[in-house]
């Protein structure tokens, strides 16, 4: 007979009596973490053990998140007629994770609820007693009443806190505990959907409209065939004696597992599932180092898993200790006798329960658990349910755990993943007795979600026991009031800028935002990925192709970047001085930056302002004014090399800032200071000018892109790959600063690139940036530095990113290499920290157009580099 009678809400009335209420727990913090987020978790882990009282279950159980529910996801509030291109990708996605199998994971807390006085005892041995009698006479149980639903709401409320706010709770609804219950008899095959509404798919359950009260009839039909007495057994062929025919029946005796049967609409729907209990655990514990159960949620497949817990009190737990101190002291009496004394066991025993008793005496707030744990795995075939319950068992050999599998118990360990079941007896003989703060060193709750609620699919989530989507939407820390910027660290190849290509498609495709970049690459990666995109790009060539000799590809100047002609106004007078200031290395009490002030007063407005109109007049100053004449004289000199074209050359067409909906400056030519000569005041004299024109052009081209992402109403992007091109000057690290710290107020954001956290500017822009992306890095000290600006203990993921995050020579060799390609430790906008597998927006030829490994010529034959 199935005990739950009725669902009301987070309420369960069963056939014993009891009202049973049910929690949804959702953490914060997640097991992932290392060093002051973990031992938050543990310190709220704690609290909640010590808040629970009487019998509790604690629950944590995986969903199969089908390809539907991410998509719905990514589509979130998109207007799919005004943006089709982001139709496209996302049907695309779709056929992705058609082929993954993707789980989430949810965590739950129930508990019988306690009546008050006797006429609670009374009104639920009258629900009993009717439940029994109507089940022997095939009469409905009728629902429970509208005063037995109030009374135990109340007492929900009360025990809801009772629990405290060491974890948010929300009660559960009733489509998420017929979700529970459905779900069940058919894990891993053809799941019911976990969602919060009123018809749950594949379920066969419906709720009353207007009433919120369940039909349970369809659960009553499963069959729980416990060691497969239903499959077919070999057949006998020729050779094969009777013995071993009588003894076939015999082998389904030691089959430890369950078969659950369940009608659907193309027949009967069969479930393998095994189920084991924790049987013995090492008597010390520490933290961490025993969290099994969050690893026991990332052991790579999906697995169910729950706490029964019966609570006492300090007081009540000192009682018992003292029974128990007296019956191992008593033993020394027993062996007394025996010439090897007092067996090793026994004196562990006695030291264990006196360090118990003293950790009882010292804190009034510690309680005493009995703790049975029940896992439970499953598969498509028994073969395949075995060997998931042998992997379990044996991850946890080394350190001390011991995972059973009952035999005949498999049912009753079935019941015990449910709510509205009393613990049976198999859990109970297996329980180990804890005290809270041994207890809670287990982690059975930890946050699971990672990356954004909404957004583009960017990558999987390699580390949460399964596959798991990573969503991320640009534009989620700057709505919800939180710094916006990403940056992507690791060594030359791990795929930073794969990964800063894939953001610029996630802002043209999703958000038909603007895309402002700096590529320094002499191939212009950059050029063919703009072209697979939609919408107008323009390619902005800082230095004349016609200079490079070896260009394969047909390119030539066609834009200017004067700020004179680029900017209007008094914006751009103001970009004008600085980006001359800059160049020219002019201090600002200088007399030349005053004659450059007052050149630039003169022309500001006039519709033939130009860079060349500013020589001009500084020549015409230069009558009356040496510094005006010297300046002219420097400007005009610098005019005459090349390198400056885009400057000076009236021909070219300026910069169109609006006009396109991406721009790529591309600057590989450019010269650049290095960090010694920027080292010393000494050393800065003697800088080239050229590197310092290619040090002032990189500034000018950030005040561009801010001008592009400040000025209208799209969202904008600025991608600066090798970030230190653009924070290496005071000037465009402020530039970079105003982009994280201001841009959520304009609709625009910044995502750096490079290869150590140092390159990314000064403390406070490295710290305001929200996502933050690390890849490989085979380099110790470069790993650790990464590390800790990532925010975890560098000892806890050093071998991670030195050795196993997309690695040059995997065991699987090329094939592996490639599969892995893309692996990256995330920091997501909430300041949780998963390992991501980056995947390409599937959008026409852009995967394609991603990739930035060379192709290298060796004689006649082509060898990919990668």
């Amino acid at each position: 007979m199935d005990p739950i009678l009725d669902v009301s809400g987070n309420l369960l009335f069963c056939v014993d009596g009891a009202t049973w209420a049910v929690w949804r727990i959702l953490p914060r913090e997640s097991a992932r973490s290392t060093g002051r987020q973990l031992q938050e978790l543990y310190a709220r882990t704690l609290t909640f053990m010590k808040s629970l009282r009487g019998e509790v279950m604690i629950a944590s159980l995986c969903e199969q998140v089908q390809p539907h529910a991410i998509i719905r996801r990514c589509l979130d509030r998109i207007d799919l007629d005004a943006n089709p291109h982001w139709a496209e990708t996302v049907y695309h996605a779709w056929d992705q994770l058609e082929d993954l199998d993707v789980l989430g994971r949810s965590y739950w807390v129930a508990t019988p609820l306690a009546g008050h006085g006797w006429r609670d005892a009374v009104h639920g041995l009258l629900r009993a007693t009717g439940a029994a009698l109507a089940e022997s006479l095939g009469i409905p149980a009728r629902p429970a009443t509208v005063a037995a639903i109030a009374a135990a709401r109340e007492r929900a409320r009360s025990a809801e806190q009772e629990f405290g706010a060491a974890f948010p709770l929300r009660p559960a609804t009733e489509a998420e505990l017929l979700w529970w219950l459905c779900r069940a008899p058919v894990r891993g095959v053809n799941e019911p959907q976990l969602e919060n509404v009123a018809a749950l798919h594949n379920s066969g359950i419906r709720l009353r409209p207007g009433h919120g009260r369940a039909q349970l009839a369809t659960l009553r039909s499963t069959v729980l065939d416990e060691g497969g007495r239903t499959d077919h057994l070999p057949e006998n062929r020729g050779g094969t004696s009777k013995l071993k025919q009588l003894a076939g029946p015999l082998r389904t005796l030691n089959r430890r597992f369950l078969k659950c049967l369940t009608p659907g609409d193309g027949g009967l729907v069969e479930s393998y599932q095994a189920f084991l209990v924790l049987a013995e655990m090492p008597r010390a514990f520490t933290f961490p180092g025993h969290e099994i159960l969050s690893r026991l949620a990332g052991i790579g497949f999906g697995v169910d898993y729950a706490l029964r817990i019966t609570a006492r009190s300090n007081e009540d737990a000192k009682v018992a200790n003292r029974r128990r101190t007296r019956d191992l002291m008593s033993q020394d009496e027993e062996h007394g006798g025996d010439r090897v004394g007092v067996p090793a066991d026994v004196r562990s025993a006695q030291e264990e329960i006196q360090h118990k008793n003293a950790r009882l005496g010292a804190s009034t707030t510690e309680i005493d658990l009995d703790v049975g744990v029940v896992a439970c795995v499953w598969g498509a075939t028994a073969a395949e349910c075995d060997a998931r319950a042998t992997t379990v068992r044996q991850a946890f050999l080394g350190g001390e755990y011991t995972w059973e599998r009952p035999l005949g118990g498999q049912k009753q360990l079935y019941q015990a993943l449910l709510p509205g079941h009393r613990t049976p007896m198999v859990v109970r003989e297996c329980s180990q007795n804890l005290l809270a703060s041994d207890c809670a060193m287990l982690l059975p709750v930890s946050a699971t979600e990672f990356g954004d609620p909404t957004g583009a699919l960017f990558g999987m989530v390699l580390d949460g026991g399964a596959i798991t989507p990573f969503l991320l939407d640009p534009t989620y820390g700057p709505s919800h009031d939180s710094s916006g910027g990403i940056a992507v660290l690791g060594e030359l190849g791990s795929g930073k800028s794969v990964v800063l290509k894939n953001v610029a498609a996630v802002v043209r495709l999703m958000l038909d935002g603007r895309v402002i970049v700096v590529d320094r690459t002499r191939s212009r990666e950059w050029e063919p990925f703009a072209h697979a995109l939609p919408g107008d790009c323009q390619i902005v060539d800082i230095v004349d192709p016609a200079l490079d000799n070896e260009r394969t590809t047909p390119a030539e100047l066609r834009h200017s970047c004067d700020p004179l002609r680029v900017f209007h106004g008094k914006t751009s007078t103001g970009i004008t001085e600085t980006f001359f200031a800059s160049w020219l290395d002019l201090e600002s009490n200088s007399a030349e930056r005053d004659a450059l002030g007052r050149g630039l007063d003169e022309i500001s407005g006039r519709p033939d302002a130009s860079s060349t109109t500013l020589i001009d007049t500084l020549a015409q100053h230069g009558r009356k004014d040496p510094a005006a004449r010297a300046l002219a004289e420097r400007l005009a000199r610098l005019r005459r090399d090349p390198i400056t074209r885009p400057i000076f050359d009236p021909d070219l067409q300026p910069v169109n800032l609006l006009g396109a909906d991406m721009v790529v400056f591309c600057t590989n030519e450019i010269p650049l200071p290095s960090a010694l000569e920027m080292s010393t005041e000494r050393m800065v004299a003697r800088i080239p000018p050229r590197k310092l024109f290619g040090r002032a052009l990189h500034l000018l081209i950030a005040a561009i892109a801010k001008e592009i992402c400040f000025t209208t109403d799209r969202w904008g992007e600025f991608i600066c790959d090798e970030a230190y091109n653009v924070t290496g000057t005071p000037e465009g690290q402020q530039i970079a600063l105003e982009f994280v710290r201001d841009g959520r107020k304009h609709g625009a954001d910044m995502a750096f690139g490079s290869h150590a956290p140092q390159d990314l500017g000064d403390e406070i822009l490295r710290g305001l940036i929200a996502v933050r992306f690390l890849g490989r890095h085979r380099d110790d000290d470069l790993a650790r530095h990464s590390l800790a600006w990532l925010g975890t203990d560098p000892d806890d993921h050093h071998d991670t990113v030195t050795k196993d995050l997309s690695p040059l020579n995997p065991a699987g060799g090329e094939p592996e290499r490639q599969a892995r390609a893309g692996e990256f430790l995330v920091r997501d906008h909430s300041g949780r920290i998963g390992r991501v597998k980056v995947i390409t927006q599937p959008y026409r030829t852009l995967p394609q157009a991603v990739l930035t490994t060379p192709t290298i010529n060796r004689g006649h034959s082509r060898k990919t580099v990668r």
